[in-house]
């Protein structure tokens, strides 16, 4: 198992507000994650996770602040974006956002063939690594419609891996999911993160998964739309000054 560096900064957002034409939807935003910890951004609806999730990875430009990553700021892909940050980066968006018209495989390989050299018969070995390390092996040549929602998400997690993102982000990973693919689903992130060391953040509601993965979590507030809480989310749930932190934590049925 490989551990984790609470030494060094993955991700340092600095400060960063953001928002859609006069609407500021986070303000003030700061906060670090660390190399090869699993990360939790949590608050209920309407708090402002999303939005964050899109600054952080460069699909919405921050109205101020910075987000660093290894020290290297990231500039919004619509501007000039940072290719070697960007390849750094993996992403399982909540809806999967796999190709209908692709087969499962040829989603997995669109990412090689798009930033790499590499020739065809290498794309392909690394494809059915990917997609036997979440379990896809045999389901390589079915379209995604053919797959259940959480073979769906499994496979946009192999896409999401097939670079060799030093981080990757999931948006909501739990929607949609019964609680028993919920369940898998995050024991296949916590044996990435064990196995690989890759520094994982999870954008969620889901108080479940949070207990089950996070080794820290950030709490945003829609009413002060910042972080009121930050640390492991045991502790979040059990010592919290805050009763707002500590009412939404303790929605958790042990």
């Amino acid at each position: 198992m490989l551990t984790k560096d609470l030494s060094v900064s993955a991700i340092s957002v600095r400060n960063v507000s953001a928002g859609y034409a006069e609407e500021i939807v986070i303000h003030n935003v700061s906060f670090d994650i660390f190399k090869g910890e699993v990360f939790a951004v949590m608050g209920r609806s309407g708090c402002g996770k999303t939005t964050l999730f899109r600054a952080m990875v460069g699909l919405l430009k921050p109205l101020t602040g910075e987000i660093y990553y290894g020290g290297e700021k990231m500039e919004p892909i619509s501007e000039q974006p940072q290719l070697h940050i960007l390849r750094k980066l993996g992403v399982l968006f909540q809806s999967g956002a796999l190709f209908s018209s692709m087969t499962v495989a040829d989603n997995v390989a669109l990412p090689l063939r798009q930033f790499t050299s590499l020739p065809q018969n290498v794309i392909g070995e690394l494809v059915y690594l990917k997609l036997e390390l979440v379990g896809l092996s045999d389901s390589a040549r079915k379209l995604p419609e053919e797959l259940s929602g959480g073979m769906q998400k499994r496979a946009a997690l192999a896409r999401a891996m097939a670079l060799d993102p030093e981080i990757l982000f999931f948006d909501e990973p739990s929607a949609g999911l019964d609680p028993l693919t919920s369940a898998e689903l995050d024991q296949t992130i916590l044996g990435i993160n064990s196995s690989m060391g890759t520094t994982i953040v999870v954008i969620t509601h889901e108080l479940r998964s949070a207990f089950a993965i996070a080794n820290r979590a950030i709490l945003l507030d829609p009413i002060e739309k910042t972080v009121i809480a930050e640390g492991p989310p045991s502790e979040l749930k059990n010592s919290a000054s805050d009763p707002r932190t500590r009412e939404f934590f303790r929605g958790y049925a042990d």
